[in-house]
């Protein structure tokens, strides 16, 4: 096989074209090498504003010098302009990325490296007054080594096209309503496309929920309500992201802690219940202390079933001092800690005082009742300090806690007692 058969075979096993907003993009060969090109679309060729366009663009790769541009040449005959050149680098398409290899997006860190690059790219672009417009994974490139992201053309500078819809064929979907509208442009109009793009990043799988809330945000038809710059939107995603998994870790410390409680009072030995006397015609009241401990929580009571929370809580994650603080900070959990501790204490200082009205506790004497009791509350106070340290709720206010809840408990013992039995003290027997 001579040099030019060879040539032939390998331009035979080249891919098809990749369609782009613009053109076609492939490899040709010229001079005997080959070279990345865009063949242009006709249509879009003969608009003298469309290659005013064009070399806008040439002018803004070759001066500003930013990273991620690439720089190109235009070719032109007779009939004007009908393609550009690619002057290096070796690039694919993120669609021939995507196509090639789908179970990239699902690869750590791919997608929020790209969406970094991408975003800080974007960003530089805007200190120019330069505006992309349309992401399309057919209108972003990356480099064959590192996937790198790099762009070729920018829609700001194709304004003066009337119809740009024509300019976005098939593509249209990547574009905010205000670019085809024909309306002002600015940094949103790239928010609106970076949301649009990372819905085709996820088209083919689940979508993480800190990027679900940022996209829908994003994509708004109203500009006014979307993210003020691509680097906004990309800092909401990882503030939702470390709430969603200090959250998750916070939930899962509270679900095993509560497990564990469980575990704890299931294997006690139960005790036998011993009514005082026969209590015949004597109507049963509700205790009003067991409802109270015993109500369900609602969505309105804990701030960890808020819908907008979540949405966060499908993955867990390690969660750092500086997280849980953070945690603390940005949530009204007080008032959560605290139904925690009245449960949970409620739960403890019902069974243990319950203890002491027994009828063999009733029956010893006034002195040994009372050192029983004074045991009692040292065990129970030592429990309220256990619960100030788990749940964070200061020691004073745990003992303050601890101290309604053991006097309200006892309250409702003795009227129990004072309706089915009367405690009475052993007195010796008569010589």
């Amino acid at each position: 096989m001579n040099y030019e058969e060879m040539l032939k075979a390998r331009e035979g096993m080249m891919p098809n074209k990749e369609q782009l907003p613009m053109g076609s993009f492939y490899k040709k060969q010229i001079d005997r090498k080959y070279r990345f090109v865009v063949e242009l679309k006709p249509t879009l060729a003969d608009s003298l504003l469309f290659c005013d366009g064009l070399r806008r663009d040439q002018q803004i790769a070759d001066e500003q010098q930013i990273e991620g541009l690439i720089p190109f040449k235009l070719h032109e005959d007779s009939g004007g302009v009908y393609e550009l050149e690619f002057l290096s680098g070796s690039y694919l398409t993120l669609n021939q990325l995507l196509y090639s290899n789908p179970a990239i997006v699902a690869q750590r860190g791919f997608v929020d490296d790209l969406l970094k690059d991408l975003g800080g790219l974007l960003e530089r672009l805007h200190e120019q007054g330069i505006y992309q417009l349309c992401l399309a994974p057919q209108n972003i490139f990356v480099t064959k080594s590192g996937y790198n992201p790099a762009l070729l053309c920018h829609g700001s500078s194709y304004r003066g096209m009337k119809n740009q819809s024509e300019l976005y064929d098939g593509f249209q979907n990547f574009v905010a309503p205000e670019v085809l509208d024909g309306g002002e442009v600015d940094a949103r109009s790239d928010v609106y496309a970076l949301g649009r793009l990372i819905e085709q990043l996820y088209s083919n799988g689940p979508m993480p929920s800190e990027y679900k809330l940022v996209v829908k945000k994003a994509t708004a038809e109203d500009p006014a309500k979307r993210y003020g710059s691509p680097l906004e939107m990309l800092s909401a995603v990882v503030t939702k992201r470390t709430t969603k998994r200090s959250l998750m870790t916070l939930a899962g410390a509270v679900v095993v802690g509560a497990l564990l409680v469980w575990l704890f009072f299931d294997l006690l030995p139960e005790k036998a219940h011993v009514e005082f006397v026969d209590g015949k015609g004597l109507k049963e009241e509700k205790d009003p202390f067991a409802e109270e401990y015993e109500t369900e929580y609602t969505d309105d009571m804990d701030p960890y079933l808020d819908p907008e929370i979540v949405a966060f809580l499908d993955s867990i994650g390690p969660m750092s001092d500086d997280e849980v603080k953070k945690l603390s900070d940005s949530i009204n959990s007080v008032q959560t800690l605290e139904r925690i501790f009245n449960r949970r204490f409620g739960e403890r200082a019902k069974k243990t005082l319950s203890k002491l009205y027994e009828d063999e506790q009733l029956g010893s004497s006034e002195t040994e009742f009372m050192g029983k009791s004074g045991q009692a509350m040292d065990e129970l106070m030592e429990y309220a300090r256990k619960l100030s340290e788990e749940t964070g709720i200061p020691v004073d206010q745990a003992n303050s806690l601890a101290s309604q809840i053991i006097s309200r408990t006892q309250t409702e013992l003795q009227k129990n007692v004072t309706q089915y039995g009367a405690m009475t003290e052993t007195q010796p027997d008569n010589e």
